[in-house]
């Protein structure tokens, strides 16, 4: 039995509390300020408010305060926040990781240093311990993964006893995972999925507001994202057949199919401005990982002269240049 704590009580991280606890885990959930409700209901026995499950047996929640006493003695710890909350939130618990095994780190974004530079996330949790970092990407459906059902994901690290200890701990029969030494490629398609997963998106609102289907232009549109994701990565040190795997086109897939980054694309191939999207999901509690990824990414490959991205490209143009949506990603798609 392992002791792990799970550092946010969102979606994925309560998620993440099934497989571990069916292998017989001692599981401690601690909550941000921002899941003091979330922490609440668990506590009194209740469901998840969004996920309609309780917290399994032997499991335990936390509230926001008792951080110390969540961390203690943890030998794996899942970071399970937010892209653009891991570097404040990581370095206010710092003081109490201790000495873990291993980061497990859910987060999918980027983040940039004090110089400006971007960096994947893996690298700023390496600022605040010197236990070694496993990523974890691929299509991961938290209500499914919440209730036991099928899912298949990527473990990656360049540690490969961590690695080989953390895939341990969470593989069932029902949580397959594979295992990869390709961090970057996998933290590249972890962010980069919900940046491109928008551009698809912009096809279901342009269906919906014409009437008209947009299959054949969301069809032209997936391989150039798998393609473009590869390139990124490959820049960056990453692989591009980890791209084109369970962690890039897999994800991306889940993505577009029942994720919420797809959701900010809809709104604007209806008719509503970028601004006007992002404000009616930001009220609706709805979070966007895609939207400040897409500028990360746009950032990256400028700052590295990559080319041969053309959607990226677009896309950054419709969100923040006010370019015309349809237009302007199928000339990227066809370019």
């Amino acid at each position: 039995m392992t002791q792990v704590t799970i550092l946010g009580a969102g979606d994925m991280g309560t998620a993440l509390v099934t497989p571990l606890a069916r292998n017989g885990h001692a599981v401690r959930l601690w909550g941000t300020p921002r899941d003091a409700e979330i922490v609440a209901t668990l506590r009194a026995g209740g469901p998840h408010p969004r996920l309609g499950v309780p917290l399994p047996v032997g499991a335990r929640a936390f509230p926001a305060g008792e951080a110390a006493a969540a961390l203690a003695g943890a030998k794996i710890v899942v970071v399970a926040i937010t892209s653009d909350a891991v570097r404040p939130v990581v370095g206010d618990l710092a003081v109490h990781l201790g000495d873990p095994l291993a980061l497990v780190t859910v987060a999918k974004g980027f983040d940039a240093d004090e110089t400006g530079r971007v960096r994947i996330l893996p690298d700023v949790l390496a600022t605040f311990s010197s236990a070694p970092v496993i990523a974890v990407g691929g299509p991961s459906k938290a209500n499914e993964v919440a209730r036991g059902l099928p899912t298949a994901v990527v473990f990656g690290g360049a540690d490969a006893g961590a690695l080989a200890r953390c895939r341990d701990a969470f593989a069932t029969p029902d949580y397959a995972i594979e295992t990869t030494a390709d961090i970057v490629g996998l933290e590249v398609a972890a962010a980069m999925k919900n940046a491109y997963a928008i551009a698809l998106g912009v096809a279901d609102g342009l269906e919906r507001s014409s009437g008209q289907p947009h299959h054949n232009l969301r069809a032209a549109l997936f391989p150039r994202a798998v393609t473009e994701m590869g390139r990124l990565a490959v820049a960056l040190g990453g692989r591009a057949d980890t791209v084109a795997g369970l962690a890039g086109a897999g994800d991306l897939q889940v993505t577009i199919t029942a994720g919420r980054n797809r959701l900010l694309g809809e709104r604007i191939g209806a008719g509503e401005t970028p601004d006007a999207a992002i404000r009616a999901l930001s009220a609706a509690g709805t979070t966007i990982e895609g939207y400040p990824a897409v500028g990360f990414g746009h950032r990256l490959a400028t700052d590295l002269g990559l080319g041969g991205v053309p959607l990226l490209r677009a896309l950054h143009a419709v969100l923040h240049e006010g370019a015309p949506p349809r237009e302007t990603l199928w000339a990227a798609a066809t370019t």
